[in-house]
């Protein structure tokens, strides 16, 4: 399972030091800035059209579409061409080093797998920290301790998403065999609960909106890793040096939006739900209302957009751990603080 997901991470990389060679270590502006004039004729309210990319649509990055939704972007003049789905974090962040997006959201790990490739990217503003992964049972499948998921037929996304990291480390520090005390099949990420509502596994590891929507079908939470991370950057708005060089002044105004979204989230838990509902319309309202309120709860929408050194650790810790990374890099290596209030 190891070599697998080692071979997984090589082979990612390889594509995106490939990218990255390809754009001559540089990151193209992807920037269109349309000028408009002050009573007074300064050209102070230039509006940039930009381009960025995301893994896939997911509540993670409410953030970002609560900025781009309730006039934070457009207050600071910036304007979104449609998110690409990029599919994951390595691809996302290749779009950025190819100059085709402006800023990439994903975990800070995929910058660390790439500055160590020879990379020059940096992660900018937190917009989901703590580590918001559940674990949930079937009916009459109980979870005491992490001693009691011996014996237990587990489904979880494949390798290496967060999901399955957490949960390795989790039986790793409670002397959990994995090949021996518990049985694991690994899925596409979103479809884990299909086995366990059917009654062929016993507990899944889910992200939200999958673990509310198990809950509305009968699951119940057996573990909450929000709180054994309650700090932990899980995902970041991420660019290049040499984009951050050339445009700090639109860098400053889109972690500003990010910020003031987060504000927004906390002051008015309703107006965010309404957001993802609206981003959100093929799944039910309910679902997703839920989902938000306990995301804000586990406070998985930080309180401002600061990386701290503490979460940073966390995240690429795991990574270590998970054999992902061997390079020893910096906390300045990966992160761009300056531009958070």
């Amino acid at each position: 399972m190891r070599t697998f997901k080692k071979i997984a991470i090589l082979s990612t990389m390889t594509l995106l030091l490939t990218a990255l060679l390809s754009a001559c270590g540089s990151n193209a502006m992807s920037v269109n800035g349309t000028d408009t004039m002050t009573s007074g004729g300064q050209e102070d309210t230039k509006v940039d059209t930009i381009m960025v990319s995301e893994v896939y649509h997911n509540l993670l990055y409410l953030p970002l579409y609560v900025a781009n939704n309730q006039g934070f972007l457009e207050q600071n003049r910036i304007e979104l061409s449609p998110i690409r789905a990029a599919g994951s974090g390595p691809t996302a962040l290749s779009s950025v080093i190819s100059g085709e997006s402006a800023f990439s959201f994903h975990g800070p790990e995929h910058v660390a797998f790439a500055n160590a490739k020879g990379g020059d990217a940096r992660s900018l503003v937190l917009l989901s920290g703590s580590a918001p992964v559940w674990a949930v049972a079937r009916e009459g499948v109980s979870v005491s301790s992490p001693e009691d998921f011996k014996g237990k037929t587990i489904v979880v996304g494949l390798a290496p998403t967060s999901s399955n990291s957490l949960m390795r480390k989790l039986f790793e520090d409670n002397n959990i065999d994995i090949d021996k005390d518990v049985t694991i099949t690994e899925v596409q990420n979103g479809s884990e609960l299909g086995a366990v509502l059917a009654g062929k596994a016993d507990i899944a590891f889910v992200y939200e909106p999958q673990l509310d929507q198990g809950i509305a079908e009968g699951l119940h939470i057996v573990h909450d890793f929000t709180k054994d991370y309650p700090d932990f950057a899980f995902a970041t708005m991420n660019t290049t040096t040499s984009f951050i060089e050339k445009n700090p002044d639109l860098i400053q105004r889109f972690v500003t939006s990010i910020e003031q979204a987060l504000d927004y989230i906390h002051s008015n838990p309703e107006g965010a739900k309404a957001v993802a509902v609206k981003e959100f319309p093929n799944l039910d309202k309910k679902v997703v209302e839920q989902a938000v309120q306990r995301m804000i709860d586990s406070k998985v929408y930080p309180a401002d957009g600061h990386i701290n050194e503490s979460a940073f650790e966390a995240a690429i810790g795991m990574q270590r751990f998970i054999g992902n990374l061997k390079e020893d890099l910096a906390y300045e290596d990966i992160i761009d603080a300056s531009f958070t209030k």
